[in-house]
């Protein structure tokens, strides 16, 4: 199967479907004052993935993050407009000890064309990191669950052939300013939260001293199977990168109204209150978005948005459409490092 046969299918499952519009409580997070506050707001309902986990995502009116696992930011500004210094191997962004991110001077940017020019960098998703289960459909199998002994093998494949991980601050930078990259840059990147990306993919990115960028899907925060905002401490503090990949998955080509408060500006709030770094990248849902999504995601603070490869970028903002290759778990090391290769050539213009 081509990688582009992969990319976008409307009725693949990417950890949760939409299934009905509902009003509903939202997630209730410590406010700045330390006390809890809910907020209704309208979001799509979610089905996730297998009927066990379905029940902990859509059978409940309110997402909850446990209270003695959310910290509270001290009161100070909710969103950093300037960027964050990035950090080479992805960690970026600092908390100074009063909790209060670190921001730099705003970094000059280059033409759009001369960055698309420069979004030579592959950067590679994963999902589900497990086994396969009979009831797992095809497409699942091969390009949203990829088994340990295959992710692994492909992790010794990258290694091997000395490609050097970055995170998306450096990947910007360059962007940006023309920054020069260390030898063989690829971007690691991992979608939707789910557990075993904690415990299988970030004991195996350590062995091998490599490091990823984790798009967080924050309605199930908290659920079974499905990171905690403890996980989401480990990884920052391992040096990994932690983005926003909406509330609930709901796709950015059809947001309106409320839906762009909810998906965009929510998570990234509440992201940022549990790690108490910015949050400033962000990835769409099936990789679908439309130029309408440009605005509202300035205004939300993301600094760079990440589609898959099937499209190619906006000529006018390529930093919203960069590309990623969903990675295939047929694929073996030598397969992985072909399409890493091919998609180091300079990204065409969207149609």
């Amino acid at each position: 199967m081509s990688p582009g046969t992969l990319l976008l299918a409307n009725s693949a499952v990417v950890g949760c479907a939409l299934v009905r519009d509902a009003w509903s409580p939202g997630v209730r997070v410590p406010d700045d004052g330390g006390q809890l506050t809910s907020q209704r707001v309208r979001r799509r309902g979610v089905l996730l993935g297998a009927a066990s986990l379905a029940a902990a995502a859509c059978g409940r009116a309110a997402a909850r993050v446990a209270p003695d696992t959310a910290p509270t930011l001290i009161r100070g500004p909710a969103r950093v407009s300037a960027p964050v210094a990035p950090v080479s191997g992805g960690h970026h962004g600092a908390a100074n000890p009063a909790g209060r991110p670190v921001p730099v001077p705003p970094m000059t940017s280059a033409p759009p064309a001369q960055m698309t020019g420069r979004a030579t960098v592959p950067v590679l998703c994963w999902h589900q990191l497990r086994s396969w289960v009979p009831t797992d459909s095809a497409y699942s199998r091969s390009a949203l669950i990829c088994p340990p002994a295959r992710f692994r093998e492909q992790l010794d494949a990258l290694a091997a052939a000395g490609v050097t991980t970055i995170g998306p601050g450096d990947y910007l930078a360059h962007l940006r300013t023309g920054i020069p990259l260390p030898p063989r840059p690829v971007l690691l990147s991992f979608d939707d939260s789910q557990v075993s990306q904690i415990t299988e993919g970030l004991p195996q990115l350590q062995q091998r001293q490599l490091t990823a960028t984790f798009f967080v899907m924050t309605v199930v925060l908290g659920k079974p199977g499905w990171m905690s905002p403890r996980d989401l401490r480990r990884l920052r503090d391992a040096g990994m990168t932690v983005a926003a990949h909406t509330w609930d998955h709901h796709r950015a080509d059809r947001y309106t109204g409320a839906d762009w408060s909810v998906q965009l500006d929510q998570p990234r709030e509440l992201l940022e209150r549990l790690l108490r770094t910015p949050v400033e990248h962000f990835a769409y849902p099936y990789g679908a978005w439309s130029t309408a999504d440009f605005p509202h995601l300035r205004h939300a603070g993301y600094s760079t948005a990440f589609q898959l490869s099937d499209r190619g970028v906006d000529r006018a903002e390529p930093l919203l459409t960069l590309r990623r290759l969903l990675v295939s778990s047929s694929w073996t090391g030598p397969q992985l490092l072909a399409a890493v290769a091919a998609a180091r050539r300079p990204p065409p213009p969207a149609g």
